[in-house]
């Protein structure tokens, strides 16, 4: 039997000690097929070995490699390994309050509207606090984008779940690569910053809730605002607005919410947006190994910025986003027909 490219073949005995010749056939259940896969499947990209001069870690310096940056996430597949560079990443349900922020600019106007959204469980959070972050998560637990509905969760229940695509790479190098992604999509300015965390404490939440019960926001309406306090603090009229701050405050406290020294500022951190296809394009790259990461290296090559399919809009890249093969599910694929165990 060839060995699939990329793949480390072991036989059921090795891994279990199955045989065919044994007297009584034993089945995988889903935890041990996982777990086999899970040793077998190559996921080599090595974080350690990454050069940050060839990934530099602030965008505007990724933003000089504009012509070539398309190539140097496209090409791992072309320099002469299979392996090198595939990073492994699967989706998971992470608990808000194990997170840790990857930026430290914060706009607490828009985490308390979302805040209230949570509480009053509308858009864009149907369901409560936490949900789809619309993120990629590091082994390190830093989130690269999707903070305000992070902190906003942690306002309303830190121990609720936000959901994101958990990468097996850590976050100081993983904002470089996610920054020359973002560069070959043919994006070379970051987003303004807006304020750190340190207005994130009962006085300058409450700042923000007494604005909202007056006037209102695009997601709720004042006297909605007001029955959001109510109901999240368990107080009525004023006396709510000063619980609910205070409670958010208490809540905001448990978090982490520092930032390792060395990390970029705001605009010079990755944009990768869901609704704008970029996650998916991210995902897909970093899984089938096309962001050369690793040495031996492709020789990089002058090209124009990636395209993101547009046809069919938004629910078009939702779809393609959860039917596209992967490499990994390519090479599990094969591994499992090798084995005999799909047919």
């Amino acid at each position: 039997m060839s060995k699939p490219p990329g793949v480390f073949m072991k036989s059921l005995k090795e891994v279990f000690g199955y045989s065919k010749k044994a007297k009584k056939a034993k089945k995988l259940n889903a935890k041990q097929l996982r777990a086999l896969l899970e040793g077998i499947v190559a996921e080599d990209a090595d974080p350690k070995k990454m050069d940050m001069e060839r990934f530099p870690l602030e965008l505007s310096k990724a933003a000089a490699k504009k012509s070539i940056a398309p190539s140097l996430v496209t090409a791992g597949g072309e320099d002469g390994e299979d392996k090198d560079d595939v990073v492994g990443v699967k989706t998971a349900n992470v608990a808000v309050s194990t997170l840790k922020p990857s930026q430290s600019s914060m706009n607490i106007e828009k985490a308390c509207q979302f805040a209230i959204c949570a509480i009053l469980k509308v858009k864009p959070f149907p369901t409560g606090p936490g949900g789809d972050l619309g993120a990629i998560v590091t082994q390190d637990d830093h989130i690269m984008d999707g903070h305000h509905r992070w902190i906003a969760s942690g306002m309303v229940d830190p121990k609720s779940q936000v959901g994101g695509f958990r990468v097996a790479f850590p976050a100081k190098q993983m904002i470089a690569a996610l920054n020359m992604i973002t560069v070959g999509l043919g994006i070379t300015k970051g987003k303004p910053g807006s304020g750190g965390f340190d207005q994130f404490n009962e006085s300058g939440i409450k700042t923000q809730l007494d604005k909202l019960v007056k006037e209102g926001f695009w997601g709720a309406d004042a006297a909605q605002c007001q029955e959001a306090c109510e109901t999240f603090s368990g107080e009525k009229g004023e006396d709510a607005v000063a619980a609910a701050a205070k409670k958010m405050g208490d809540n905001v406290s448990s978090l982490t919410l520092e930032v390792p020294d060395g990390f970029p500022e705001r605009p010079d951190m990755p944009v990768i947006s869901k609704g704008k296809g970029h996650l998916a394009k991210a995902v897909e790259l970093l899984q089938q190994g096309k962001v050369d990461l690793n040495e031996p290296y492709a020789d990089p090559k002058d090209s124009n910025p990636i395209e993101i399919e547009k046809d069919g809009g938004k629910e078009k890249q939702k779809e393609s986003a959860r039917t596209r093969k992967t490499g990994q599910d390519i090479l599990n694929e094969r591994w499992l027909k090798n084995a005999g165990l799909l047919k």
